[in-house]
C-alpha cells in the first residue's frame, strides 16, 4: 500500500486552548466524529483531549468533571505524523501507542487528523479476503441495562475500552461508547442510564460477513463497533482497531 496519510486525513481539526471549559470541550466532541480536539499553547499544538480522555476523568471525578478545564486532561502525549507518512506507518504508530488517532502536522502547523475512522475508509476502498469470525474480540466485556454510565465509564477506564454492549441477562438490547457517554454528558450533566445514553438495538452482523463488508456498514452508519451475532446470542464484538490489525497484517504477508 502506497497510500500517505494525506489522501486520507481529515482536514477538519477543532482546536481548544488550555484554559478552555468542559462544557467547551464537551460542547465539540459531541459533534466532531473524529473524538478529539487538539490542544494549542501559543498557536502551537502540545497536546490532544480524546473521548477516553473525558472517560477517564469522569470514572475518577464523577460529576465534578465539570469543574476541570483543558489543561488538567492533557493525559496523552502528542504523537503526529507527516501528510507524507505511508499510512501503513500511521497505523503501526496508532496500534504502537494504542491511539485511536494522529494529528497531521506540518511545520508545527496542523493540517489535519488520521483516526481509526479515515483507516475504515481505506479498507472500504480495498478487496482482501477474511470474515469477521476470524479477527472479533470473542472476551466481551458487557454491562447489565439497570447500570449508570458512571459505572460504564469504570468499567471502559479499567479495561481500556471504549464500548459496552447492554444485556438483560444474557440477550444484547443496546450498546455504549465513550462517545455516547460525553454526548449524554453534554446534553444532561447528570449520572443518566446506560440505556438512555446508548444505542438501542444496534446494528449487529453474523461471523462469517466479510471484513470488506463490516469495514463499509462502519462507514455507510459511521459507527466504529459492530457486535457479532449468531442465533440471537452475541458471540463477539468487532471495532475499528480489530479491523485496523487485519490490514496490517494483509500488508505485511503480501
Amino acid at each position: 500500500m502506497r497510500a500517505k496519510v494525506s489522501d486520507y486525513m481529515n482536514t477538519a481539526v477543532v482546536t481548544v486552548s488550555l484554559n478552555s471549559t468542559m462544557e467547551e470541550i464537551l460542547s465539540i466532541l459531541s459533534r466532531e466524529s473524529s473524538g478529539r480536539v487538539i490542544v494549542l499553547d501559543n498557536e502551537k499544538p502540545i497536546s490532544i483531549i480524546t473521548t477516553r480522555s473525558i472517560i477517564a476523568a469522569f470514572s475518577e471525578y464523577s460529576l465534578d468533571l465539570f469543574s476541570l478545564k483543558a489543561k488538567d486532561l492533557m493525559s496523552e502525549d502528542l504523537i503526529s505524523v507527516t501528510p507524507d507518512t505511508p499510512v501503513i506507518d500511521a497505523i503501526k504508530i496508532m496500534i504502537n501507542n494504542n491511539i485511536g488517532g494522529l494529528p497531521v502536522v506540518e511545520n508545527q502547523v496542523i493540517r489535519g487528523l488520521f483516526t481509526e475512522r479515515e483507516v475504515i475508509n481505506v479498507i472500504a476502498n480495498l478487496k482482501f479476503s477474511g470474515i469477521v469470525d476470524s479477527i472479533m474480540s470473542t472476551k466481551i466485556e458487557t454491562i447489565p441495562q439497570n447500570s449508570t454510565i458512571l459505572e460504564a465509564a469504570k468499567i471502559m477506564t479499567m479495561r481500556g475500552i471504549r464500548r459496552l454492549p447492554i444485556v438483560n441477562e444474557y440477550r444484547m438490547v443496546g450498546i455504549i461508547t465513550a462517545a455516547d457517554i460525553v454526548k449524554y454528558l453534554e446534553k444532561h450533566r447528570n449520572i443518566g442510564n446506560v440505556l438512555d445514553a446508548g444505542t438501542k438495538n444496534p446494528w449487529t452482523i453474523d461471523r462469517y460477513t466479510s471484513i470488506i463488508d463490516a469495514a463499509k456498514i462502519m462507514k455507510e452508519k459511521k459507527i466504529g463497533t459492530l457486535p457479532v451475532v449468531d442465533n440471537s446470542k452475541l458471540v463477539g464484538i468487532v471495532t475499528e482497531r480489530d479491523l485496523m490489525y487485519s490490514l496490517l497484517t494483509v500488508e505485511l504477508n503480501s
